[in-house]
């Protein structure tokens, strides 16, 4: 996709990437999977992935989706705009391997001191990514030498779990960071420390697609509390159903607005993408007419 799209997109595509198109830590694509992002490529609708993921993790994602778009790493950490996609210094970042970056959060080994100050003060155990190798990676998190190796090269936030936490020992910890100025979500065995800000780079996106390209139809997917931020700022917000309905219920009412999307598979979901580009397109045809 060139930088500067044609036609103008009428819709923007957020998507929470973690296990919302995508099994957890899977990179593989297959050929159905690969089909409907190819349609979405076609229609010129523009994919931002916000994720908890890395910038490695996420620019191996792009790579093999054949797509080039704006990301959001590290739970809101930072926004990473492919220079020139705007426009010279539009997103107005500082310049890092070929991305304007618009950082949001702390530097990784602030966040990393400031995780160990707090649990050494409470005489909490705990190890993270940064105390543990490619392998020992690989092993906890089921994944390969590679995935793991891209996990570690976090920049703006830590993944952590408590050595034999006892009752009540959690939320002590994280209350303890909260006053160091990082936030803590829990997704399986490790929790993600940073300085959260999941709602910024989506804002600063809409502004400037909106400046760029006119009026754009922001739509949001996710399926995790965490995702609640990013449903927030779209117009249209849609709750993936989750395997866990208490998630799904939680989501729904945590985002006033927001409608259930029951999408089984990916070409499922790129079909409803392309429905809603289709509807908003009509709608600004109908209203410049």
């Amino acid at each position: 996709m060139g930088f500067h799209m044609k036609p103008v997109p009428s819709i923007l595509v957020f998507c929470d990437l973690d296990d919302t198109l995508f099994e957890p830590h899977a990179f593989f694509m297959d050929s159905t999977a690969q089909r409907a992002l190819a349609s979405i490529e076609r229609e010129q609708v523009p994919l931002v992935f916000s994720s908890s993921k890395t910038r490695a993790e996420l620019e191996l994602i792009q790579q093999e989706l054949g797509i080039n778009q704006p990301f959001i790493c590290e739970s809101g950490g930072a926004l990473f705009v492919p220079r020139g996609y705007f426009g010279f210094g539009a997103a107005q970042g500082i310049d890092i391997a070929g991305y304007e970056v618009v950082e949001f959060g702390k530097p990784h080994t602030e966040v990393v001191a400031s995780l160990h100050r707090a649990a050494g003060r409470l005489d909490i155990e705990v190890i993270g990514f940064s105390d543990m190798s490619v392998e020992d990676v690989a092993i906890e998190c089921d994944v390969s030498l590679l995935q793991a190796r891209l996990a570690k090269l976090r920049e703006y936030n830590e993944l952590f779990r408590v050595v034999d936490a006892k009752p009540g020992v959690l939320p002590r910890l994280f209350k303890a960071l909260r006053g160091a100025g990082l936030e803590c979500t829990s997704r399986g065995v490790f929790h993600h420390v940073g300085a959260v800000h999941r709602d910024l780079g989506i804002q600063l996106l809409r502004r400037l697609y909106r400046q760029t390209f006119g009026d754009v139809v922001t739509v949001a997917f996710g399926d995790h509390r965490s995702a609640a931020p990013l449903l927030r700022q779209a117009d249209i917000p849609l709750v993936v159903q989750s395997s866990t309905a208490d998630e799904t219920t939680r989501l729904l009412a945590a985002v006033p607005g927001a409608q259930l999307s029951v999408v089984g598979s990916l070409k499922e979901w790129a079909e409803a993408v392309l429905d809603i580009a289709d509807i908003a397109q009509r709608s600004r045809s109908s209203c410049s007419s």
